[in-house]
């Protein structure tokens, strides 16, 4: 059996409130846009949302972006790898409904059967982390 998750309601909205803030440190946009990354291998081609599931470099410099599909796939069932998830995401700034501005930073979610673990931002480790960890 392959184990799973699906974020609940309150890790999404807590995961995109520590995103949107990570960006106002270099944005005074008012809206973002945030975007989950796919990224593939270098070494064997294989892509993925959850990076784990391609990589086992711990900065998976072997990885490169795929392409990026909007937020919305963050609710969707996840595969974990290891009892575990890490997704890229990228946050832009939005000018208008519909439309994606600038890019502003990076955030890394990582997940375990429970949830939300942790978020990380570009270089930054554990700018969030779940309290009972």
């Amino acid at each position: 059996m392959t184990e799973t998750i699906r974020l609940s309601a309150g890790d999404i909205r807590r995961l995109r409130e520590i995103a949107e803030r990570i960006a106002r440190r270099d944005s005074s946009a008012a809206r973002f846009a945030i975007e989950i990354a796919e990224r593939v291998s270098l070494v064997t081609g294989d892509a993925a949302l959850n990076i784990l599931a391609i990589s086992q470099d711990p900065d998976w410099a072997d990885t490169d972006l795929n392409q990026t599909f909007p937020w919305s796939r963050i609710r969707e069932r996840h595969m974990l790898v290891n009892a575990r998830a890490l997704f890229d995401l990228y946050i832009y700034e939005r000018p208008g409904i519909g439309e994606t501005g600038d890019l502003v930073c990076c955030v890394q979610a990582e997940l375990d059967g429970q949830g939300l673990v942790a978020v990380h931002a570009d270089s930054a480790r554990d700018v969030w982390r779940r309290s009972d960890l």
